[in-house]
C-alpha cells in the first residue's frame, strides 16, 4: 500500500538496468534502450538525486564470523507500530523493516555472527520499544534475492548486455566469512553511500592502484561479499502491491514448491525457514486482483497447506537503506 508515484517509461527502464548492472555507466545504458546518453544521464542523475532510486552495497558481517539470517515478525503493542519499526530499521544489521497489516504488525531480518544470535534473539528483539511478542525464524536456503528480481521491465537481450557477470548468491546458514582486510572494508563504507563511486574514488581512500582498486572489487563481488544494489520501491515500477506470504507446505514437497516460486517474476525474496512455515515470501503485483490470481493459482498452491499473507504498508528499509529518512 504505496503512495509512491509510478516512474515514467523511460526512467522505469533506466532504474531496471540499474538493477541489473549498479554500476554500469550512463553511456552503456543509453546504448542498451537505444536513447541519447545525455537524455539517459540527465534522467538517472535526476533519479538519484531526489533518492526514487538509491545506489548501495550491501556488505556481509565485513569483519568475518559465522552468518545467520533471522526473520523477526513482532506483535506491537497498540499505537506502537511505528516505534517499534523504527527501532528495527535503525539496527545497522537489519537489511529489511517492514509494517504490514497482518497479525505481525512489524517484519525485519537480520544478518548476525551465529554468537551474537542468542542475545538477539532473546534479549535485545524481545525489549525493543513497543514489542509485545516476537517469533523468529532462521534462513535456512535462499532461493530468491531482491538483487535478483528483475520485474520484466527489460527483454533477455538488454538483460544480457548490461550484465557484466551474475553476481553470487548470498550466502545463508552454515557458511564461516573470513574479515575483510582494511581496504576491503573501506570499500565497503564508500559503496554502502554511493554505489556508484568510481574506481578512482576506491583507489584515492584506499591509497591502492586504479587497477588494484578494480580487481579488489570485482573479487569481492565475485565472491558474494558484496552486493550490488538498486534500491527503489517496487510501486515506482508500477508494482504497488506488495505482500509478504508465509507458506506451510505439504510433506516433502518444499523443494519443489520453492522451485517454481523462484521462477515467478512477482517474488521478489523467497526463502526456507525454520518454524511452522517453512517458505517466506517477498512479492510484488500490480494490483489486489493480479496478488488475488497468484494467490489462487493451482500450479502451487496445490503444495501448499496453509499461506498466510499480510499486505505490506510501508518499507522503513530496504537492503539495507533506510526509505523513511
Amino acid at each position: 500500500m504505496s503512495a509512491t508515484e509510478l516512474l515514467s517509461p523511460l526512467d522505469r527502464k533506466i532504474v531496471a538496468a540499474l538493477q541489473v548492472n549498479g554500476r554500469a555507466a550512463w553511456s552503456r545504458i543509453a546504448e542498451v534502450l537505444d536513447v541519447p546518453e545525455r537524455t539517459v544521464a540527465a534522467h538517472g542523475v535526476e533519479l538519484l538525486r531526489t533518492k526514487q532510486v538509491r545506489m548501495t552495497a550491501l556488505t556481509l558481517l565485513p569483519k568475518g564470523g559465522v552468518l545467520d539470517s533471522t526473520i523477526a515478525s513482532v506483535h506491537c503493542v497498540s499505537g506502537m507500530n511505528r516505534v517499534t519499526a523504527t527501532a528495527a530499521a535503525a539496527r545497522p544489521n537489519s537489511v529489511f523493516t517492514y509494517l504490514t497489516n497482518g497479525h505481525t504488525a512489524c517484519v525485519f531480518e537480520l544478518m548476525t555472527d551465529r554468537t551474537q544470535v542468542p542475545t538477539v534473539v532473546l534479549d535485545e528483539i524481545p525489549a525493543m520499544p513497543g514489542a509485545e511478542r516476537a517469533e523468529t525464524s532462521t534462513v535456512l536456503r535462499l532461493y530468491k534475492g531482491t538483487h535478483q528480481w528483475h520485474p520484466g521491465i527489460l527483454d533477455a537481450d538488454q538483460v544480457a548486455a548490461l550484465r557484466d557477470q551474475e553476481q553470487a548468491e548470498r550466502l545463508t546458514g552454515s557458511v564461516e566469512l573470513a574479515p575483510l582486510g582494511r581496504e576491503e572494508q573501506e570499500f565497503a563504507r564508500v559503496l554502502a553511500a554511493n554505489g556508484r563511486a568510481t574506481v578512482e574514488e576506491l583507489a584515492r581512500v584506499t591509497a591502492l592502484a586504479p587497477s588494484s582498486a578494480r580487481r579488489r572489487l570485482m573479487q569481492l563481488q565475485a565472491s558474494g561479499r558484496l552486493f550490488d544494489r538498486a534500491v527503489v520501491e517496487p510501486a515506482a515500477l508500477g508494482f504497488p502491491t506488495q505482500a509478504i506470504l508465509r507458506i506451510r507446505t505439504l510433506p516433502g514437497r518444499t523443494e519443489a514448491l520453492a522451485a517454481r516460486l523462484a521462477q515467478v517474476p512477482e517474488v521478489r525474496y523467497l526463502a526456507f525457514t525454520t518454524g511452522r512455515h517453512q517458505l517466506f515470501v517477498d512479492i510484488a503485483c500490480v494490483d489486489h486482483d493480479a496478488l488475488t490470481t497468484f494467490l489462487m493459482r493451482a500450479d502451487w498452491a496445490d503444495d501448499a497447506a496453509e499461506v498466510d499473507t499480510s499486505i505490506i504498508l510501508q518499507a522503513l528499509k530496504r537492503s539495507g537503506v533506510r526509505m523513511d529518512e
